[in-house]
């Protein structure tokens, strides 16, 4: 399924869901849940299988991101390499302009958009899937 992820519910009770064009929202449930609640507003595609419970949900086993504000980002693991950090993705490049909110986080799954020079990535906008552990 192709749509945009909606981050809902209150503090207590969050629920992710995905606006399907033509369908009705689908609740998105499992371990990638809170992955995906952090790419509220991101349009994304999802895999997996309806869910027993609640209705008309669907637990997700795996995502792609299509577009975050109508960009492709790229999506990987943040490294720390020679003083500085890149990204493993299909490939591994070097990031240019580290923002300050990516600096300590080796480890994290982030998605980034930026202007790409052959091996080096210049971050305009990022934002972070999975802490470091």
């Amino acid at each position: 399924m192709v749509g945009e992820v909606v981050a809902g519910g209150v503090a207590e009770s969050p629920v992710t869901s995905l606006r399907v064009e033509g369908r009705g929202p689908v609740t998105l449930v499992g371990p990638l849940e809170l992955e995906l609640r952090r790419l509220g507003g991101a349009t994304v595609t999802v895999s997996g299988g309806l869910a027993a419970s609640p209705p008309n949900a669907f637990t997700v086993s795996r995502y792609d991101i299509v577009t975050v504000d109508g960009a492709r980002p790229m999506v990987g693991t943040l490294l720390s390499r020679d003083g500085g950090l890149a990204l493993a993705s299909t490939d591994t490049v070097r990031l240019a302009s580290v923002p300050a909110g990516l600096q300590g986080k080796a480890g994290a799954k982030v998605w980034i958009v930026g202007r790409r020079s052959g091996g080096e990535l210049t971050v305009q906008s990022f934002g972070i899937l999975r802490e470091p552990r």
